[in-house]
């Protein structure tokens, strides 16, 4: 049972937090893309609009290796100057699906979550992978963060722990060259690269002092942080379920309610929250650390063991206090998630769809792992 490779078998339809109301100084642009990351849609869409990447917004970064739709906002632009941008790449497609506007900009996380459609093949026993999306959604989804988060190869916690450590030298050279063959004082690639590490390569080409490049690409500081984070979280997430502590939890302990409201739990309720945290009910949801200056915190006992658990990751959780070099306010994150619509399944032509809908950040790649289906390497990163 497997994954079926190529965009045409792993389709995403992004869900807003909110409509567009129709009026304001933002064009709301909804756009259907193959082969192409989000990124690169909103440079054309900068260069379309005529105005500067920081006025384009998104909710957040869709697959390149799917057909996904999405909306984005650009400040100021008209739905006229939208003429060409179908045409703006000589590989991938995009499609302007719907345009409006609305009084603010999309900013990451503004969504509710993204709804799948995705194709498998050598499906032999339906009623097995039946019985394991039940499971999951009688369980919840072990929400850890999926290697699209770490980079192809997982390069981003490679530049992390570079960076974080004050390699910046090696941090620079990670950015430029993933395969780590490139250093300081060689020729720049001349291939063009989008993205965070794209702004950085082209500073240096500007003639920006290497380590000056790295300390005001504010951007790639974030997603490289973020990445850190994650590496994190999926330490801890993976010792509580070896420990049996995904659905009981401790007095100390951080928890939240499936709608993301945290709270602490105490000795006076934790029967009431572990009957609520139970499979089949999952209103309680035990937590994982997103490294920062969160204020809201776990016991210190909790905290050692949080720091202890995450110890092979080699990601220092100083890295994100304030004014450190990964300055984040971090965060809690529930250790399952719940789908928002459960999932079905069709067959036609030899290809067994399944559908679902997931809150935003967590993976699909996740629950077709924990059901057992197998992933293509176009989904290693």
């Amino acid at each position: 049972m497997r994954l079926l490779p190529g965009p045409a078998h792993f389709h995403v339809v992004e869900e807003p937090a909110y409509a567009a109301s129709g009026s304001g100084e933002h064009l709301y642009v909804e756009i259907e893309k193959e082969g192409l990351t989000t990124d690169e849609v909103a440079m054309a869409l900068a260069r379309c609009c005529d105005v500067k990447g920081m006025e384009v917004g998104f909710a957040g970064r869709k697959d390149r290796h799917a057909i996904t739709r999405q909306w984005f906002s650009v400040r100021g632009a008209t739905d006229a100057q939208l003429t060409g941008l179908q045409t703006a790449f000589a590989k991938g497609r995009l499609t302007v699906l719907n345009v409006s506007r609305h009084a603010n900009k999309i900013r990451v996380g503004h969504l509710r979550g993204n709804h799948f459609r995705l194709g498998l093949g050598d499906v032999t026993d339906l009623s097995a992978l039946q019985a394991n999306l039940a499971r999951l959604a009688r369980d919840g989804i072990a929400n850890r963060f999926g290697p699209q988060r770490f980079g192809f190869g997982g390069v981003n916690l490679r530049i992390a722990a570079a960076w974080g450590a004050g390699d910046l030298a090696g941090a620079i050279a990670l950015v430029v060259d993933p395969s780590g063959t490139w250093k300081l004082g060689d020729d720049l690639p001349s291939r063009f690269r989008f993205g965070p590490e794209g702004k950085v390569i082209a500073a240096l080409k500007r003639g920006t002092d290497p380590m000056r490049a790295l300390r005001q690409a504010d951007e790639l500081r974030k997603l490289i942080a973020s990445a850190a984070q994650a590496a994190v979280f999926n330490a801890v997430q993976a010792a509580r379920a070896e420990r049996g502590l995904v659905h009981r939890l401790r007095v100390g302990d951080l928890a939240c309610t499936r709608d993301g409201i945290p709270f602490l739990v105490t000795a006076d309720d934790l029967d009431e929250v572990n009957r609520r945290a139970a499979p089949g009910l999952l209103d309680a949801l035990a937590t994982g650390p997103m490294p920062g200056s969160w204020r809201l915190r776990t016991s210190d006992e909790v905290i050692a063991e949080e720091h202890a658990w995450s110890a092979s990751t080699g990601m220092d959780w100083a890295w994100f206090g304030e004014d450190s070099v990964f300055d984040s306010p971090g965060g809690r994150r529930q250790l399952l998630v719940v789908f928002r619509e459960a999932p079905v399944l069709n067959q036609a032509d030899g290809i067994t769809w399944l559908e679902f809908t997931l809150p935003s950040g967590a993976f699909a790649t996740e629950v077709l792992t924990q059901a057992g289906v197998e992933l293509p390497t176009d989904r290693a990163g």
